[in-house]
């Protein structure tokens, strides 16, 4: 028969489609109405899209917690390695009377010192670059003169090996604005790594200017060198090429991080069995060098066996260790808090001062702060186990004129010393 249809559309309070289809039809001349049919529809555009970013942060929670279990296991084993060596070999140490063997056990537990603090300090890094704290602080560096330094580092490292170090490729002078700490970083990195993997010959270092004005830095050495399909995982977290070597497998990664950061980029050329070289580039800001004149009437004369070093430290252990350290060459003094130190400097004007930050009574802050008070001169030397980039600049533009972290390196403390004596005392 004849019919009427209809429909009507309209959306839900949710945004869902409604379709209402209505019909009228005619039987025998009577007039009937079919049911009424609903038709809805929904968009599970949204629905879909959060069913995907679940799925995709059960997958990444799965995988971060795979990534912690192997994290948490090679570090387990690369911390426990160099502490039973540092364990084991002190308690023997008291028991032998071989001095050659002494000095071959010392040996042995200074070079896995070095490794737990690396260590400590990869698993730092990782930590700030994960939370995006990673600082950097400018200032202006001498490049020259910071390449030397590791330089000569190295070479005490590298001798044993019988393998040499060389600083040969260099601008005149270089001095940029850049993070120091950090650049100091990349370069010790990549040499360590280059001396672990050269029996012998040697490790050669420098920096050519680039036309688009970057500085490429490099590392050469004449090792084993590294297969072509392994070049791009060495810079992927936890990789190790050789597991039976040393290492947390962070030190690249970290490396790559921070060059990226500064504005440049890392890679490598090697062959099996032609040694491996690494690259790193960073902008060439060049800056001026700022030399602080020292006047030869602002100058004393003083042997420097008439020095007198004040040592503010409340821990015992600590000021044994720089007591031990410092003695041979200079006087000591020594005081448990900050307000003693004032006292002290007040009795007997020591000629520097190591100052802990951390101390009861009055921090090092508070000493410092009292001693300038006394004397604006006198050099003030913080000695804190904060290392960090950001509490070095804190301290430095807190007065202090220099700074040094724990744990101590006897030659860096002794190096720092002399460097801040040298502005106020002519020595002999």
């Amino acid at each position: 028969g004849k019919g009427l249809h209809w429909t009507a559309e309209g959306k839900d309070r949710n945004g869902n489609m409604i379709i209402l289809d209505k019909r009228k039809i005619r039987v025998d001349g009577d007039e009937l109405s079919s049911p009424i049919i609903v038709s809805i529809e929904w968009d599970i555009t949204e629905l879909e899209m959060i069913k995907r970013e679940l799925q995709s942060s059960k997958e990444k929670a799965e995988m971060s917690d795979s990534l912690k279990s192997a994290f948490l296991a090679n570090m387990s084993h690369e911390i426990r390695t160099p502490l039973n060596a540092i364990v084991g070999f002190s308690r023997l140490l008291a028991t032998v009377e071989d001095e050659n063997e002494k000095e071959e056990y010392i040996q042995i537990i200074e070079n896995n010192n070095d490794l737990l603090l690396q260590l400590i300090s990869d698993i730092l890094d990782l930590s700030k670059i994960e939370t995006g704290t990673m600082e950097f602080i400018e200032a202006p560096v001498d490049v020259n003169e910071m390449l030397e330094e590791i330089t000569h580092a190295m070479t005490l490292r590298a001798e044993p090996k019988g393998v040499s170090v060389q600083f040969k490729d260099y601008l005149p002078e270089c001095c940029i604005l850049t993070d120091r700490n950090r650049l100091h970083q990349v370069m010790t990195n990549l040499m360590t790594n280059a001396l672990k993997f050269t029996d012998g010959g040697a490790i050669t270092i420098g920096y050519t200017l680039q036309p688009d004005n970057m500085l490429r830095f490099y590392v050469s050495d004449t090792g084993c060198g590294i297969p072509e399909d392994k070049q791009k995982d060495i810079f992927t977290r936890f990789i190790k090429l050789n597991r039976f070597v040393q290492g947390t497998g962070l030190g690249l990664p970290i490396c790559q991080t921070i060059v990226e950061r500064m504005g440049g980029e890392i890679g490598v050329e090697s062959e099996v069995g032609n040694g491996a070289t690494f690259w790193f580039t960073v902008p060439n800001r060049k800056v001026k060098k700022i030399k602080k004149p020292i006047l030869e009437q602002e100058r004393a004369h003083i042997q420097k066996k008439d020095i007198t070093i004040l040592i503010a430290e409340d821990n015992p252990s600590n000021f044994k260790f720089m007591n031990a350290v410092l003695k041979k060459e200079y006087n000591i003094l020594h005081a448990w808090d900050g307000q003693e130190a004032i006292e002290l400097y007040k009795a007997h004007t020591p000629h520097l001062i190591l100052m802990d930050i951390n101390m009861p009574v009055l921090d090092g802050y508070g000493a410092k702060d009292g001693i300038r008070n006394l004397s604006p001169d006198v050099p003030i030397i913080a000695v804190t186990a904060y290392a960090f980039a950001s509490d070095e600049q804190e301290i430095l533009k807190s007065g202090f004129d220099g700074y040094i972290a724990k744990p101590i390196n006897p030659d860096l403390l002794f190096k720092k010393i002399e460097e801040m004596l040298t502005v106020r005392l002519q020595i002999s």
